[in-house]
């Protein structure tokens, strides 16, 4: 297995590099994607650290590495030369499968980024690592499991960090939501399982807070509640309480309890608090190298899988700037039939008019119609 890692030095994610050596992972070379001298310099010196390989730009590594790199990994931040999606792109294109640990930033980048990755038939695996640590993955094994009933409400309770706006709560919210409908996606067995209506109450006073009500099919209810600490300067705080129809889980990320109709429990610890395994880091890039040795979907992870998320975070932040208290699935798809029939007939005109496809893309992918938005999008790389 040869990986390989792009990194714009700055002082972020360290977990990732610790995280290597559970899973005994050797890193082949490094290439500097920061603008930022002094940055550039910490990214040499880890490729010092390594022994390995160092690149002045991702693109030589991608296009001049024999033999080609199987993956790599991208811990690009905001000060990089090269915007973070362009990169994985790039990657891609050389025949490289990518896990990028932060998520694209909008739900236009993502549907793009997963036409790249199908168009080049390589993974791309992105997002929240508390997935794959031993918590969540019992709590879904749990969820999933017949003996515990249909689940008849959620509520998550997340304190977020110092953040100082709503949109900045509802970024870093992305690893909540995905843990939400990663759960949703075990029950019905679906990657695009999206609330048919939600509630929403926000609030930017003291420090923003955030509370929502979300209906999904089946009758199956979220209470979803964000807030930033940075009123009280603690950490981060999380807590997650699942009701189904006989068994009730209790959580707080790296713990759970799970009481059954006997009124007894069995609880889980988080023996994983002073490794790098505490939010699944070293989990994930195992999966990620099992995924490409296997030539197979990651279990989770996966671009397609963090679209919900995005989704949900786009359509939250269009309720808090229109002032709205509610949102349904199915009136965003009324008011949208119209525009859809005319960019359509539009296309029939003239069907290599790319603007157009774009449009009519990004017009599907707020609809929730992944796959019809994906296949828009196909026909514009």
């Amino acid at each position: 297995m040869r990986i390989g890692v792009v990194y714009s030095g700055e002082q972020i994610q360290p977990w990732l590099f610790r995280a290597l050596y559970p899973v005994q992972l050797r890193v082949n070379c490094i290439a500097n994607s920061s603008v930022i001298p002094e940055n550039r310099v910490r990214v040499e010196e880890f490729a010092s650290f390594f022994e390995c390989d160092f690149f002045e730009s991702p693109e030589e590594m991608f296009n001049t590495m024999h033999p080609k790199l199987d993956g790599v990994i991208i811990v690009s931040g905001e000060k990089a030369s090269v915007p973070r999606a362009q990169l994985i792109e790039s990657a891609l294109a050389a025949g490289i499968n990518v896990l990028s640990p932060t998520p694209p930033g909008s739900l236009e980048e993502g549907l793009h980024l997963v036409a790249a990755s199908e168009r080049y038939n390589r993974l791309v695996m992105t997002g929240t690592r508390f997935i794959f640590g031993r918590c969540i993955q019992e709590i879904l094994r749990i969820v999933s499991d017949s003996g515990f009933g249909i689940i008849q409400d959620m509520r998550f309770l997340l304190g977020i960090g110092r953040v100082p706006y709503l949109n900045d709560l509802l970024k870093f919210g992305d690893s909540h939501f995905q843990i939400v409908f990663e759960i949703v996606r075990r029950l019905f067995v679906e990657y695009t399982v999206l609330p048919e209506e939600a509630t929403v109450m926000a609030s930017r006073n003291g420090a923003p807070n955030l509370a929502c009500t979300i209906r999904f099919p089946q009758g199956a209810l979220c209470t979803f509640c964000q807030t930033s600490n940075r009123q009280w300067g603690n950490d981060s705080y999380h807590k997650i309480e699942i009701t189904g129809g006989a068994s009730y889980i209790w959580s707080d990320l790296q713990t759970w309890r799970c009481f059954s109709q006997e009124n007894t429990f069995r609880m889980g610890g988080g023996d994983e608090e002073i490794s790098a395994n505490i939010q699944g880091s070293s989990g994930q890039l195992k999966e990620f190298c099992l995924a490409i040795e296997s030539n197979r979907e990651p279990y989770a992870g996966t671009l397609r899988s963090t679209l919900p998320a995005l989704w949900f975070r786009e359509r939250l932040q269009d309720c808090i700037e229109h002032g709205q208290t509610s949102l349904k699935l199915s009136e965003i798809r009324a008011n949208s039939d119209a525009e859809v029939q005319r960019l359509t007939s539009q296309l029939d005109v003239d069907p290599r008019n790319g603007e157009y496809r774009r449009e009519k893309a990004l017009l599907l992918g707020k609809r929730g119609d992944f796959s019809l938005a994906l296949a828009e999008y196909h026909q514009i790389l």
